[in-house]
């Protein structure tokens, strides 16, 4: 994507400056930051229609609507653009140093994409370790418990996540993701590993959470924490959040582990226990 972008960009430099010649520039009509956002959004739309995904015939085809679309977000012509790269083509130290920032931008971008790409792919192939719905709205939904406390006997690396949404009038103090694995030693006192928690903002806006540490060793025998710990001091006060596309997994269980089916089938003693195990 990288190379097509480069060969793009130089044919339009050429046709443009043996057009304008000698001709003087006006100021565009973009500033130096604004320009430089939306070469790479220009950028990313060629990059999308040079995906093999993308069919290239047919009534649907339509290469112009990504290109219009960056356009339309600038509020600029497709004139006032070819002007815009002419001005800033002409002092061709700078251009060729404004270049080099922004492909290294676009390879940062590409480099995120294929991890979000291939952590999604991890997570189809592993389990979900929380077995309740896996979307929640408070207050419509009452007021549910977001703790967990999981059976764990299986090395790797475990990772919590969930996006969230918290409304400017929620009162909960000091919202979190929080988890820790749990067991009780040899003299009987409870032991704990604890993740990073991660700070939940008050922002209205849906954002992932993820948490993640690796399994201690085989003597930690529970995965126990909150989706959405608080600080809270009252019992009465305003809920209002959201919760979705929870997710609990360690990518060394698969869905046909043998482990797994051990666990799911609790036996008398482990019921008890967890409902004795409070998060503590």
């Amino acid at each position: 994507m990288i190379e097509t972008m480069k060969k793009y960009i130089l044919a339009l430099l050429t046709i443009i400056m043996l057009s304008c010649g000698s001709e003087k520039k006006h100021k565009p009509v973009l500033d130096k930051q604004q320009f430089k956002h939306m070469l790479i959004d220009i950028h990313l739309a060629d990059g999308t229609l040079s995906a093999e995904n993308v069919y290239r015939t047919g009534k649907n085809y339509r290469p112009s609507y990504y290109y219009n679309s960056v356009f339309k977000k600038y509020n600029i012509t497709p004139q006032q653009w070819d002007s815009c790269v002419a001005y800033y083509a002409e002092n061709t130290a700078g251009f060729t140093e404004m270049y080099d920032k922004i492909i290294d931008s676009l390879n940062r971008l590409e480099t995120q994409y294929r991890i979000k790409i291939k952590e999604a792919e991890m997570e189809q192939d592993t389990v979900n370790l929380w077995t309740k719905k896996t979307a929640w709205k408070i207050p419509q939904d009452g007021s549910p418990s977001f703790y967990f406390s999981i059976p764990v006997n299986k090395k790797g690396i475990y990772t919590i996540t969930a996006d969230i949404k918290v409304y400017a009038d929620d009162q909960n103090r000091e919202p979190k993701v929080e988890a820790y694995f749990w067991k009780r030693d040899s003299l009987g006192k409870v032991q704990k590993a604890a993740f990073t928690p991660a700070l939940i903002t008050k922002d209205s806006i849906f954002k992932t959470y993820k948490i993640q540490l690796e399994y201690p060793d085989s003597t930690y025998q529970f995965l126990k924490g909150n989706l959405f710990g608080t600080n809270n001091k009252f019992t009465l006060f305003t809920q209002h959040y959201e919760i979705k596309n929870i997710k609990i997994y360690n990518p060394e269980i698969k869905p046909d582990t043998t482990d797994l089916k051990i666990n799911t089938k609790k036996s008398d003693a482990e019921r008890r226990e967890l409902e004795n195990l409070k998060f503590r």
